[in-house]
């Protein structure tokens, strides 16, 4: 199978489309042929070396946390089926046609290949600050950032938990269809106006 590694720290240019073995599943994981996978700041920094701690890197290396796709086949114990849709956090890098992973989860028909393998890292940063906040039915949450990723995930979810919303927002386009009840514009630097 083909898939994008690295086998040295550095920019984009040191990444190289490589032949690989296809991975086995182990128990409680499923092979997922990889139909989109997510791009973060994170796979950068790794890519560079950032958390290396200046040790050389052991061999090469498929980037990519997130995927999204078709399982294709299953270790023992996993509870997914062969075709099942699936999207979630890959193992072993998801820049691949093939990825293995055990934490996933059925994706839904409606959800599109590239906005499902979005979710996994913002989706779970947006669920951890939630539950460390412990922002209750009732209470005003104000969420700063909140036409990003984490933010307007973190918006949905506190909405739909029955916690009102406010947000800060450097964007227009997509704050009023989450569920915000204000949002405060800011133009310029982060000590601007807000209207």
């Amino acid at each position: 199978m083909r898939a994008v590694q690295f086998a040295e720290y550095g920019g984009p240019e040191v990444l190289r489309i490589v032949e690989v073995p296809v991975p086995e599943p182990g128990p409680g994981q499923v092979r997922v042929a990889v139909r989109a996978a997510g791009v973060n700041p994170v796979d950068w920094k790794i890519r560079a070396g950032l958390f290396a701690g200046g040790k050389p890197l052991a061999g090469p290396r498929t980037p990519g946390q997130e995927l999204a796709g078709v399982v294709d086949a299953i270790g023992p114990g996993a509870a997914f089926s062969v075709g099942d849709e699936v999207f979630g956090w890959a193992l072993g890098g998801a820049y691949a046609e093939y990825a293995l992973a055990s934490v996933v989860a059925r994706k839904p028909g409606a959800l599109s290949w590239r906005d499902a393998a979005s979710l996994p890292v913002a989706g779970e940063a947006a669920l951890r600050g939630l539950r460390q906040l412990g922002v209750r039915p009732g209470e005003v949450l104000l969420i700063h950032g909140a036409s990003g990723a984490v933010g307007s995930l973190a918006t949905q979810l506190a909405v739909a938990r029955g916690r009102a919303s406010s947000g800060r927002r450097d964007r227009r386009s997509t704050w009023n269809p989450l569920g915000r009840r204000r949002c405060a514009t800011v133009r310029g630097s982060s000590s601007g106006s807000a209207r």
